[in-house]
């Protein structure tokens, strides 16, 4: 008995495979009827295939259409170029409309996956678990070259493909209604503001008006200009009777005739320039005293005018491009490959389920015989382990008795 007891503490791996050996038509049998049971179980498993389909790399085209149009060297053009006043198509909104709950809700409704999943099957379900199936059966990637790539596995090769491509088509929708929703809100924002800035504009043309009318004001530059050749005609007429007059007066004294004449004529002269300076005259000639204070209050309200005239232009273009997005219905989503009902699974892997079952009745048998031989040692020796195992059934058989 204690040979025994020593040869069993003392087993090795080669005495482990002597004893599976001792049983080898037992093991044998065992493992082929795992081996039948994981090739009966893999034909017996739901197939799946996946559909691919497959988005192009997005692409800016809202801001430079109208900026081309505008021409080079439109003033606004460089701003078009850089500000997307009505949002980007770019992959990340792709990508995060094709994970929302928005576009889910309707592949949902579209394949009726609540019964399609067997939901409706079931006493009790919440519409998230339903969601959560779509999404795990849906991959969605952006791959190396900024093409977006969407997969869809499904039991039905066509439905596969089906939901592949209704969730491309479902994102250009969803796509052009936010664009045209953005470009809506812009073109009612610019809508505003051009009221805005018409009735500012309206105001400062008015009052330009006004100013000149008040003044006799048509083109001030001009004008004073005018009034400037004018003045030194008077000037010059001025200056030639001076000299005539200190000529006659050294001939002939200051009290003769000809230079009481022309000292009437140098009055007169004299008026006119006072007039002109204080009042101006007709049309065209304006009061040059006045003329450096009015200059500065027509600078003003011209500049007014000008600066209201530049916002409006500005934001008209704004307000057009508006327009032409809101009205643009080409489709902002390009495919490159259509999903096609797929000819071979993906899953289940019949090769991986057998070489599980068969790794598995390897274990099991393995494991049944090493413990059936060391039950038979534990019982022919009445080893305290062997009675304590025999009272524990013993205690659990009564126990069930009573139940």
């Amino acid at each position: 008995m204690n040979t025994e007891r020593s040869d069993v503490k003392r087993v090795g791996i080669l005495d482990l495979a002597i004893i599976i050996l001792e049983r080898k038509w037992l093991f044998a049998v065992g493992l082929l009827l795992f081996c039948v049971a994981g090739l009966v179980t893999s034909l017996c498993l739901t197939k799946y295939y996946a559909a691919r389909a497959v988005i192009m790399k997005p692409t800016q085209k809202m801001t430079s259409g109208l900026g081309s149009l505008l021409g080079k060297d439109a003033p606004t053009n460089g701003l078009l170029k850089t500000i997307d006043i009505l949002g980007t198509d770019d992959a990340d909104n792709f990508l995060s409309i094709l994970t929302s709950r928005r576009l889910a809700d309707s592949v949902v409704r579209k394949f009726d996956l609540i019964h399609d999943y067997g939901f409706d099957k079931r006493r009790q379900f919440y519409y998230e678990d339903v969601l959560k199936t779509l999404y795990r059966n849906v991959d969605i990637v952006e791959n190396d070259y900024g093409n977006i790539e969407i997969t869809v596995t499904d039991s039905s090769p066509a439905q596969a493909a089906a939901m592949a491509n209704f969730m491309a088509c479902r994102l250009d929708t969803i796509v052009s209604q936010l664009s045209k929703e953005s470009a809506r809100n812009s073109r009612l924002f610019f809508e505003d503001r051009l009221g805005i800035i018409k009735r500012d504009l309206d105001s400062a043309g008015r009052s330009l008006v006004k100013f000149k009318t008040d003044n006799k004001y048509i083109d001030l530059e001009q004008q004073v200009k005018s009034s400037i050749e004018v003045m030194a005609q008077l000037e010059g007429q001025k200056m030639a009777l001076d000299l005539q007059i200190a000529q006659m007066q050294n001939q002939f004294g200051a009290n003769n005739r000809q230079a009481s004449e022309l000292l009437r004529q140098k009055s007169v002269i004299e008026r006119k320039i006072a007039g002109y300076m204080d009042r101006g005259g007709g049309n065209l000639i304006v009061s040059l005293r006045n003329a450096p204070e009015k200059t500065v209050e027509y600078g003003d309200l011209m500049r007014n005018v000008k600066i209201q005239q530049t916002l409006y232009e500005f934001v008209l273009q704004f307000y057009e491009q508006a327009k032409i997005s809101e009205a643009n219905s080409v489709p902002s989503v390009q495919m490159l490959e259509y999903a096609v009902s797929p000819q071979k699974k993906i899953r289940p892997k019949r090769s991986i389920v057998c070489l599980l079952f068969l790794f598995g009745g390897f274990v099991a048998m393995s494991t049944y015989i090493l413990v059936d031989k060391w039950y038979g040692i534990q019982s022919r020796l009445q080893t305290p382990q062997y009675l304590k195992i025999k009272q524990t059934i013993a205690l659990l058989s009564f126990r069930k008795r009573t139940v």
